[in-house]
């Protein structure tokens, strides 16, 4: 499969038995989600069973399995309505982002990583860290291509947009480790060290490294 034609992210995740079609299964289906959301929000994975999923959805038992065939499915469609959500909300944020400098956009769409990675861990540890590759804000919407091309069709475009504040004569490695290099930071101490990652004193590394990355010229 080329990458053209390779799938989303999101069907790497646990895939349910079979989609709803009929508006009634959809909202059957939107409630089990919604169930599963408020019991890991309030209760923690360890409460997130079929029975009280049923109890808190309103749900049979047995509609419940219909659709979804084991837990991970379940925490899946979680994740997929989040992340879904948090797509919408980035684009939204990429048109307030025009005019800034880079460093403030770093700034930003770093600050907005954190808080995703954060939201997504704090649901389930385990599934955050074994779907991570799949849980990427950025191509969540796109076509599943090479990391290389993700970035040469965002991060390169962005310090080719701010070639002014930019002074690395390898932009190319600049956004390779802006893009893939910051992210798997962020995912790895958000993973290890949450506290730290919630702090301001991370988000400042970060965009100090970042900004280390494209104001460094290569030695001749």
């Amino acid at each position: 499969m080329d990458a053209t034609s390779a799938p989303s992210p999101k069907h790497q995740l646990p895939q349910p038995r079979k989609q709803p079609v009929q508006a009634r299964s959809r909202a059957l289906v939107d409630a089990i989600a919604e169930a599963c959301l408020r019991i890991l929000e309030k209760e923690g994975e360890d409460a997130l069973t079929v029975n009280r999923i049923a109890e808190v959805s309103g749900a049979t038992v047995g509609s419940i399995y219909q659709y979804f065939p084991h837990k991970e499915s379940m925490i899946a469609a979680v994740y997929e309505r989040i992340l879904d959500q948090e797509s919408s909300q980035l684009y939204e944020m990429r048109e307030q982002l025009k005019g800034l400098q880079l460093q403030a956009i770093l700034r930003q769409v770093f600050a907005n990583m954190i808080r995703v990675e954060l939201r997504l861990r704090d649901l389930s540890q385990g599934f955050h860290m074994r779907y991570s590759t799949a849980l990427h804000l950025g191509q969540w919407h796109a076509p599943r291509g090479s990391t290389q091309e993700f970035i040469n069709t965002t991060w390169l475009p962005l310090l080719q947009m701010h070639a002014s504040e930019v002074q690395t004569d390898t932009p190319e490695l600049a956004a390779y480790l802006l893009g893939k290099g910051l992210r798997e930071i962020i995912h790895s101490a958000v993973q290890d060290v949450p506290e730290l990652a919630r702090g301001d004193a991370f988000l400042d590394m970060l965009v100090a490294m970042a900004m280390s990355c494209v104001q460094t010229k290569t030695r001749p």
